[in-house]
């Protein structure tokens, strides 16, 4: 765990290192190890500490009744998990979190870090813009399934990363079945929305118009 890579995560910049590492180094939190494709919490368990993922990088993946999977995104290091949920008055895990490559993980108390908080209002401030750009990804995530039809949202998922290289992940992101988006794709192939050129897709702006 490298003290300066921590400085750098949103709700510790502005303050020192000496600062921060009262918080960091005290002896009731803990540091764990996981390999990739260990599950570092599971949806629905309780959430009573604080996790700050220190490397590595993570999969976030809510999972209905009947076990269908939503991936929410992918996070990497440095980068607090869940942090909305640790004080909620019902403080659970509202997603698994899965490790995609091995990863380190700071647990820290939370009525410590809420002592911190109070220590230093930068941090408090910090802390609470990043919950409301949280919520604010989070209301644009559910605008995007509730009100866009799938091709509009594989459209968008397209302009942001310029293929798809792995159609059963990316129908995980997407909240659909992995014949749904292939199917979808070859409809706007078909429609001359996009042209695929081996796992490099170009959108057509003229003819995918009516889908953005």
């Amino acid at each position: 765990m490298e003290i300066h890579e921590l400085l750098k995560m949103p709700p510790f910049q502005g303050i020192s290192e000496e600062q921060l590492l009262p918080l960091i180094l005290a002896p009731e939190h803990a540091c764990r190890l996981y390999k990739s494709s260990d599950f570092i919490a599971m949806q629905g368990e309780a959430y009573r500490s604080l996790f700050i993922l220190c490397s590595g990088s993570v999969r976030t993946q809510m999972v209905n009744a009947e076990g269908k999977q939503l991936t929410i995104e992918t996070l990497k290091a440095p980068e607090l998990l869940a942090p909305a949920f640790v004080f909620s008055s019902e403080n659970r895990f509202p997603v698994n979190i899965e490790a995609k490559e091995d990863c380190e993980i700071l647990i820290v108390n939370k009525n410590a870090f809420l002592e911190f908080l109070h220590q230093y209002p930068l941090v408090m401030h910090n802390f609470l813009q990043l919950l409301s750009d949280r919520t604010l990804f989070l209301s644009k995530k559910l605008n995007a399934f509730a009100l866009q039809s799938l091709k509009s949202r594989i459209l968008n998922y397209l302009r942001m990363h310029g293929s798809i290289l792995n159609q059963q992940e990316v129908a995980q992101i997407l909240g659909v079945a992995r014949p749904s988006l292939a199917r979808a794709l070859s409809e706007l192939s078909t429609e001359g929305c996009i042209l695929m050129e081996g796992k490099d897709i170009r959108i057509d702006d003229e003819s995918a118009q009516k889908y953005l």
